[in-house]
């Protein structure tokens, strides 16, 4: 993670985020982030920060925010890695 963009281990942007909207490496956008959920391109809710817990659309635990933030190096935390993880790591 540079900056607001996350790049792969060859060094090519994968993911970009610019205000509340996550777009791919075409810049095409990909998920919006309201408050502590992350919504995908059509609007359909796919997760929730509650706490540490990153929780998906039917309140099932996917992980903590320290797992999300172990995998994306350089990550300061918060909903724009967990909206970076669920979106492309994951």
């Amino acid at each position: 993670m540079k900056g607001n963009n996350l790049y792969d281990s060859k060094n090519q942007r994968v993911a970009t985020i610019k205000g509340n909207n996550l777009y791919d490496s075409k810049n095409k956008r990909v998920a919006t982030i309201k408050g502590n959920n992350l919504y995908d391109s059509k609007n359909k809710r796919v997760a929730t920060l509650n706490g540490s817990d990153i929780r998906d659309s039917r309140n099932h635990k996917m992980a903590s925010i320290s797992d999300a933030k172990n995998a994306i190096d350089g990550a300061m935390g918060g909903m724009s890695v967990v909206a970076l993880w669920v979106s492309f790591v994951r």
